[in-house]
């Protein structure tokens, strides 16, 4: 069944997910119970020179052969996260299996030997291939970036927040790879960016540098040269690299399946965009990058997003079914700028992360409701709301006031079926409810802009239905 057709209930059934991918595991406590952590990988002193690397330049890479994986096909995922892709859903659903938590499992005590940081639970996968729709490769940017970026690490220079990023096929510049800019050559590697004046710094929001840099952003100010300059100025990418030869210093690495690469939330890196195919003279084309990465935090900085239901943060090597939907459900939202979706299918994303057990009625008639803290952490539920809410007034604009369905028959681009304008009509109200709990809570700020492109759909959502009636 394609994504487009699966009910919030139906995503819930480990049934749909085998019939996907009979080849993996799904709530198979047989499967997880033989899953163990890498052992003897940081012997010999290995571990303490990734760290030291990982302090000194901000990123490292592991070769394959270092890292003794025990269950782990990493081919298999791959395969299996392109047939995810088949039937329609973004390849981070391959977090529905047990085997993609195996990868997390066997790496995690290697990476809190090496940064201090454990699992946190902010996972994607990505595929980069010549036949993608739209660009998935990311632009330059830093993971993390907060308004006190120097109180993010330790005194022993370990940084509170690290990403493990897992080659499913073999990352090469002629598919995918990925490029840092080391740490020493960063000014604000630690003590953090001068963004100007077009960003406060704000760490709420945990804005990326792509939101920030201005390479090939229009200018437009009464004074457009100065703004120019000042923008040069506070480029963190220009900071970092302000001439020719500081290209030099950027390190493209190249990562085969199974190997592994450890770099901080505060290192500027970036994915290649894949080259045009070659020529059938050259060989077999190259085959897309696929890859799997998982954050790491101290608890002090950012909490871990999956949480017990006393509040406690969620520790369990493997999370069930229903916490895994929940979590991929809550990241889709989180990066609707990078994954965007129609809002049917955000509306599929809102309940499973909010509804304990969507398409269930009490005996009021009443869907079975529980807020996401009940799986999520109370910070990054705020933040799911948050980018829920931007999601909803991203499509009302890009919908441009135009009708889902006028129901007049005509064939006009309006006239597929009414559902499309009702889940566009349930979403404004999901998030209607969001910016609610958020004035009862205070913190109605966070919504402000949102709230009026919102209400201004709501508006012509309410004429389009008037001119319905006549």
């Amino acid at each position: 069944m394609h994504a487009r057709l699966v009910t919030p209930a139906r995503a819930l059934d480990p049934e749909y997910w085998r019939a996907l991918c009979p080849e993996l595991h799904v709530d198979d406590e047989a499967f997880t119970d033989s899953v163990r952590a890498m052992s003897d990988v940081g012997s010999g002193g290995f571990a303490q020179d990734v760290r030291l690397r990982i302090i000194e330049q901000g990123f490292v890479k592991i070769p394959r052969e270092k890292l003794r994986w025990r269950t782990t096909n990493h081919r298999v995922l791959a395969s299996a996260a392109m047939r995810l892709m088949q039937h329609g859903w973004n390849p981070t659903w391959l977090l529905a299996y047990d085997e993609a938590w195996a990868v997390a499992n066997e790496i995690s005590q290697f990476v809190f030997e090496t940064t201090g940081n454990k699992l946190n639970h902010d996972a994607l996968l990505w595929h980069v291939g010549i036949n993608d729709r739209s660009p998935t490769a990311f632009s330059p940017h830093r993971d993390r970036q907060p308004d006190d970026a120097h109180r993010t690490f330790r005194e022993d220079g370990t940084a509170m927040y690290a990403t493990a990023w897992v080659p499913l096929t073999d990352a090469t510049p002629q598919n995918s790879c990925l490029f840092f800019v080391p740490a020493p050559i960063d000014p604000g590697y630690v003590d953090g960016d001068d963004d100007g004046d077009d960003n406060d710094g704000s760490s709420e929001d945990d804005e990326r540098v792509e939101d920030v840099f201005s390479v090939d952003e229009p200018v437009v100010s009464q004074k457009p040269e100065r703004k120019r300059n000042r923008q040069k100025e506070t480029d963190p990418l220009r900071v970092a690299l302000p001439d020719k030869q500081a290209f030099q210093r950027v390190a493209c690495v190249p990562a085969e399946a199974g190997s592994a690469i450890l770099f901080t939330h505060r290192v500027i890196h970036w994915g290649s965009a894949p080259p045009p195919p070659h020529p059938p003279s050259f060989g077999e084309p190259a085959e897309p990058r696929v890859c799997v990465s998982f954050g790491f935090a101290d608890e002090a900085y950012e909490p871990a997003y999956l949480r017990r239901g006393d509040g406690s943060r969620n520790d369990a090597r493997f999370p069930r079914l229903r916490e895994r939907v929940a979590l991929v459900a809550a990241q889709m939202i989180s990066y609707h700028e990078r994954f965007p979706c129609d809002a049917k299918t955000l509306g599929v994303f809102h309940a499973l992360v909010t509804t304990v057990n969507p398409g269930n009625d009490d005996s009021r008639g009443e869907p079975q409701r529980k807020q996401a803290a009940f799986f999520l952490c109370p910070e990054y539920k705020r933040k799911v709301l948050r980018e829920y809410v931007r999601a909803v007034a991203e499509i009302g604009a890009a919908r441009g006031g135009k009708s889902d369905g006028d129901g007049d028959g005509d064939g006009d681009v309006s006239d597929d079926d009414d559902g499309d304008s009702d889940a566009m009509e349930d979403a404004m109200d999901n998030a209607l409810d969001a910016m609610l709990e958020a004035q009862m809570a205070g913190r109605i700020d966070e919504f402000d802009d949102d709230f009026d492109a919102i209400a201004a759909e709501e508006a012509a959502d309410r004429r389009k239905k008037k001119k319905r009636r006549r």
